[in-house]
């Protein structure tokens, strides 16, 4: 456990720890809060100070039914000093009775604080505006809570320094007060997500908000010193399938750099290596010119189906190697060259897939998608969509991005956990000159947050989680390739590390081309790097390719086929969608 820093303590009964007590303490070693439990028997032994005594400053975490418990003892109207010397308390788990309803009483001062049902649905709820050190980027959202996203509400009078930080109608779904000395922060979610559950979809805040959002904010806040964070949002724009013309669909490459100038943002094409032949001289002379601005990566092969889908190894480099002789092939003949990031075709990858994008030097994948087509080989978590990329299969990175119908507030917790900002669209998102694309993109400006739009490659490389302590901070790296700069006027060290259960695939590992010593401990590359004053620290893992994997040769009847399927989404996506050009491509 780590001293020197805040502590949370977890207030739990004597009884063997309840299913939402792991689920805090999940949530809490995925932030990398330092947590220990106390019993209501330790509490009122008089144990807290032996707990905490290494410790600057500590805070309490508690279903309400156990602060209950443990308050039972105390006078009317006073607590016990080991209470009033916490940082704040948080509770939650107001389950409707008379015990929760008297310990709400108890700790608002409040004699008609009650705990409310919600059975009207959808529900608005309203985050305030007021606290921006807690609610961040989702301060003074308007969220509308589908049947079964929230619990309960809490039912308190103003006064006593209350402070509403999400509420609906019924009442309180999280809010903030003093009462005799003690901060407390007040939940109404019944229960902890557990974020070990198996996800087969993204994450959606207006399904899942109790239990998840309250909980993320508070730690966000109440240990900002100590957890795992973002030093910025990266954020960019990814336009899947158009090849390198002036117009594509709704898409026109000049009204696209007009806007990106205007609104400041950075695009990135998801481009189809077969097309790599396909190319204007102008529009390609446009993304040269602005390459702060504009830039293409790799979207798959041929934009088959299921492509990366595939669970054979030999298959999957194969389409790899001849992926990368397209882009070579472009970068020879138009002197463009490409970001190595894969976005997956119909966001259908395997297992495989991420050890053969490894092998092949790719730096990241991006995918809407965030489970294995194969649903017998899903093992994404809630807590791999909370975490800056999915490192779930062969330790490879696969950063989430989402289309803008998910809604702001799901991009604004995104950015409350740390996670980057990446839009998906295709043409279509250029409809009425982009209209809703703007609107949207100055509703993404308004929000709470440090927001630096890049094109895709530098964005995933600037990705990681932070964690400052003392002289040195801890990094946590992701892609492939880390890239940090030292705005400081002294030398930075940090440590990084990141996980690599493929430790015998990795060559070497560099700091900015020059080969650097490192270690390997508890499934995790290791590495120290001191960054002088004004530089940039360019970390790489290079892995072992595979020597025996040539480009794919296809037959006649299959290239045949993909130019057919090429050509006819082109002929839907430039005009029109009409009864004989819907279906799937």
């Amino acid at each position: 456990m780590d001293t020197g820093s805040s502590i949370a303590l977890l207030l739990r009964s004597d009884d063997p720890p309840s299913p939402e007590d792991c689920n805090l303490a999940e949530i809490l070693d995925f932030f990398g809060i330092p947590w220990t439990a106390l019993t209501v028997s330790e509490a009122n032994g008089d144990k807290v100070a032996s707990l905490t005594a290494s410790h600057p400053q500590f805070s309490i975490l508690t279903s309400a039914r156990s602060l209950a418990e443990t308050l039972q003892r105390c006078k009317a109207g006073t607590f016990p000093a080991w209470l009033a010397a916490a940082a704040s308390v948080f509770v939650y788990d107001f389950q409707p009775g008379d015990p929760c309803r008297a310990l709400l009483r108890q700790i608002t001062g409040d004699p008609e604080a009650d705990i409310r049902g919600i059975d009207a649905w959808p529900i608005t709820v309203s985050v305030t505006d007021a606290f921006p050190d807690m609610c961040g980027p989702m301060s003074a959202l308007q969220i509308q809570l589908q049947r079964g996203a929230a619990d309960t509400a809490l039912v308190i009078q103003a006064g006593g320094g209350l402070q509403s930080i999400a509420a609906a109608p019924e009442g309180h779904l999280f809010a903030g007060f003093s009462h005799s000395g003690v901060r407390f922060f007040a939940d109404a979610s019944l229960t902890m997500v557990d974020i070990r559950e198996r996800a087969a979809t993204y994450f959606d805040v207006k399904k899942r908000f109790a239990g998840a959002v309250p909980i993320v904010m508070y730690l966000k806040w109440s240990f900002r010193d100590i957890c795992w964070t973002a030093s910025e949002t990266n954020a960019c724009l990814i336009i899947d399938d158009p090849p390198l013309r002036p117009r594509y669909g709704f898409l026109e490459f000049g009204e696209l750099l007009h806007l990106a100038n205007k609104q400041t943002f950075a695009t990135t094409i998801a481009f189809i290596p077969w097309n790599w032949q396909r190319t204007n001289r102008d529009t390609v002379a446009a993304f040269r010119k602005n390459s702060e601005k504009l830039s293409v990566c790799v979207h798959g092969c041929d934009h088959t189906r299921g492509e990366f889908a595939a669970r054979s190894a030999e298959l999957l480099d194969r389409k790899l190697k001849t992926a990368k002789c397209r882009m070579q092939s472009l970068l020879n003949k138009t002197a463009l060259d490409h970001e190595n990031v894969m976005v997956f075709p119909q966001g259908a990858f395997s297992p495989e897939a991420a050890s053969a994008l490894k092998r092949n030097g790719f730096v990241a994948a991006v995918n809407t998608e965030v489970a294995p087509a194969d649903d017998t080989s899903n093992e994404t978590t809630l807590a791999d969509l909370w975490s800056v990329a999915i490192v779930r299969y062969g330790g490879f990175s696969i950063f989430t991005r989402r289309y803008i119908h998910h809604g702001i507030e799901n991009f604004a917790f995104d950015g409350l956990l740390g996670k980057p900002c990446f839009i998906a669209g295709h043409h279509d998102i250029f409809r009425g000159h982009g209209s809703a694309l703007a609107e949207f993109l100055r509703q993404l400006a308004s929000l709470r947050w440090k927001l630096c739009w890049r094109t895709l490659g530098d964005a995933v490389c600037r990705s990681y989680s932070i964690k400052a302590g003392g002289g040195t901070s801890k990094i946590r790296m992701f892609s492939e390739q880390l890239r940090i700069e030292n705005k400081e006027a002294m030398t930075r060290r940090i440590q990084v590390m990141k996980e690599e259960p493929q430790v015998a695939s990795l060559k070497t590992v560099t700091v900015n081309q020059e080969i650097v010593a490192h270690e390997y401990m508890d499934g995790c590359l290791r590495l120290t790097v001191d960054i002088p004053p004004g530089r940039t620290a360019d970390i790489r893992c290079v892995y072992h390719e595979q020597p025996d994997a040539f480009p794919d040769s296809e037959s006649v009847s299959y290239r045949l086929g993909v130019a057919a399927r090429r050509y006819l989404s082109e002929l839907r996506d430039n005009y029109g969608s009409s009864d004989l050009f819907r279906f799937r491509l």
